[in-house]
């Protein structure tokens, strides 16, 4: 035997000792499975991070959180049978919410194996999303990536390394001055064509309502003899967020000018909704849509294009429907709303959001204080004055 062959029958050794072997620069290693050896890539070249991962995996076996057999299926595959369980334990607004938020994630990881996704797949993925959409929104979409990884119990192999976006902590909504909110009502109010997004804009800033719980509304929801606004699950962002809104004035008012429009446009019966779906045809001013261009079994989508154009018009450009929620939301904070009746009316407000609102109600106190002191300037009183002085001016 050459003096080279023991060195390499050592370093041999050592590898099995290490229960890894190099494949095309690549370190695996093979654990036995239901009495069978199965083989696992680490995804990497460095040997301490090899040594890691195959650590973790024993460690895995033990507690029963081994990759199971869906960790070999495509993602393409893996995210439509998880999609499809999901329908099930989640509101129909929050399903369509996550099939969204697929989408582009479909578009980066299709083709790959469950298996080969790796924490440095999922940072590449991050940069790049991170130049088309805010932070918020690429934390939300590797959320939908974290749940379907761990359906195939492969999350806890990149957690570790894993780090959300930074966001935005001073929230992400805005409110309005009541110079600018005037400028906006009365933008909305002047164009017929923007009826449907006046109403709506002034029922979101009554209620604290977002746009999709409008877009969700359906007849049985609303009660104007009772004066209320019923939230359902199925509409709202959470199920915590079902809740039953009181309306002031403007409320009722903006209700009942929907209520009118829907009932023209063929939405009479009680799961019909408020705002039903258009499908396909413009119809003039003043004549009956029924069926002609409605379906009030279904939601409408939106009213995009005529609330740009309007904000624009009030000089808000860039201001977001979902602001007047922030809005109504802060309004009631400056007026000294507690914050379980806060969150009775808005639904879902997250810690970082309450305490944000309740620095507002703190500047609205300061405000109100600050209001008392009117133009009087304080004026010291006048210093003591020595004894001696005092009976010197006494005795003259």
């Amino acid at each position: 035997m050459s003096e080279a062959e023991p060195a390499k029958a050592e370093r041999g050794q050592r590898k099995d000792n290490d229960g890894l072997h190099r494949r095309r620069g690549v370190w695996h290693y093979k654990l036995k499975v239901a009495g069978k050896w199965k083989e696992y890539s680490t995804h990497t070249e460095n040997y301490q991070k090899a040594r890691k991962v195959r650590h973790q995996a024993l460690q895995d076996q033990e507690a029963g959180r081994l990759p199971s057999d869906l960790a070999k299926w495509r993602f393409e595959k893996a995210s439509a049978e998880w999609l499809e369980g999901r329908k099930k334990l989640v509101a129909p607004k929050t399903h369509r919410i996550d099939k969204e938020r697929s989408k582009p994630l479909l578009a980066f990881f299709g083709g790959q194996r469950l298996s080969d996704i790796s924490a440095d797949g999922v940072r590449a993925y991050q940069l790049k999303r991170a130049g088309k959409v805010g932070p918020r929104t690429v934390n939300l979409e590797t959320k939908v990536l974290r749940m379907v990884l761990r359906t195939g119990r492969l999350w806890s192999r990149i957690a570790e390394d894993f780090k959300s976006l930074p966001e935005n902590k001073q929230g992400p909504g805005r409110a309005l001055t009541e110079e600018q909110e005037k400028r906006l009502f009365q933008a909305a109010s002047s164009k017929k064509r923007w009826e449907l997004a006046y109403y709506a804009a002034t029922l979101a800033a009554n209620t604290t309502t977002r746009g999709c719980e409008i877009k969700g509304l359906k007849l049985r929801d609303v009660d104007l003899m009772d004066r209320t606004l019923t939230i359902r699950r199925s509409s709202t962002k959470t199920d915590a967020g079902a809740r039953i809104i009181p309306l002031n004035e403007m409320g009722c008012w903006a209700v009942a000018r929907l209520l009118e429009r829907a009932g023209k446009v063929g939405s009479t019966e009680p799961d019909h909704y408020l705002l039903p779906a258009y499908r396909y045809r413009h119809t003039k001013e003043g004549e009956s849509t029924a069926g002609l261009g409605f379906d009030p079994t279904k939601p409408m989508e939106g009213w995009r294009s005529a609330w740009r154009t309007l904000t624009e018009k009030a000089g808000l450009k860039g201001l977001r429907f979902h602001d007047l929620r922030h809005h109504s939301i802060t309004k009631l904070a400056e007026a000294g709303v507690a914050d379980h009746t806060l969150m009775a009316i808005a639904g879902h407000v997250s810690k970082a959001m309450l305490e944000h609102y309740s620095h507002v109600r703190m500047n609205a106190k300061r405000e109100a204080v600050a209001a008392l002191e009117g133009k009087a300037k304080p004026v010291a009183p006048p210093k003591e004055q020595p004894k001696e002085e005092q009976a010197h001016q006494a005795a003259n």
